[in-house]
C-alpha cells in the first residue's frame, strides 16, 4: 500500500492508505502504484485520484506544488487543496467572475498574477464539481 499524504498550507488536506494515486504533473498525468521507483516530481494543478484501501476513490482539486514519490508513500505538497465534495459552486463562481474582472482592468502584474491563479482554481473546481454532479 501506500501512504498518501497531500498538504496546503492551511492543512493537511488527505492523509490515507491508498492502492494507487493518480495525479497531472509537468511531465502529464502519473499513476502511482506501491513499490514504484522513488521521485520528486513538479505537480500541476488538476484532479487526484486517490483510491484508497477502506473509502473507495477520493477524487481532490489540488493547486500546483511538488510530490516526493517514494516505494511505500506520497508526499504532495500543494499550494491549495480541496476534496471535490467540499466544492461550493457557488463560490468558486464568484471567485471566477472576480478573477475575470481583475484580468480585465490589468492594474498591475502582481494583481493579474494574483487573478490569473485565482481563475485557474475557480475554473478546477467548477470542473470538477460538473463531473461530480454529473456521476
Amino acid at each position: 500500500m501506500l501512504r498518501l499524504k497531500i498538504i496546503s498550507p492551511e492543512k493537511t488536506v488527505l492523509d490515507a492508505e491508498c492502492k494507487s494515486v493518480t495525479m497531472e504533473t509537468s511531465e502529464g498525468q502519473i499513476t502511482v502504484f506501491p513499490s514504484h521507483a522513488p521521485i520528486y516530481t513538479l505537480v500541476t494543478a488538476g484532479e487526484v485520484v486517490a483510491r484508497t484501501v477502506d473509502r473507495g476513490d477520493i477524487s481532490l482539486a489540488v493547486g500546483s506544488g511538488f510530490a516526493n514519490i517514494s516505494q511505500t508513500g506520497i508526499t504532495l505538497l500543494a499550494n491549495f487543496g480541496l476534496l471535490t465534495d467540499e466544492i461550493d459552486e457557488e463560490r468558486a463562481r464568484q471567485a471566477k467572475e472576480r478573477a475575470e474582472a481583475l484580468i480585465a482592468d490589468r492594474r498591475g502584474k502582481q494583481d493579474e498574477a494574483m487573478a490569473t491563479m485565482e481563475l485557474q482554481r475557480s475554473l478546477l473546481e467548477l470542473k470538477l464539481s460538473s463531473r461530480r454532479r454529473a456521476n
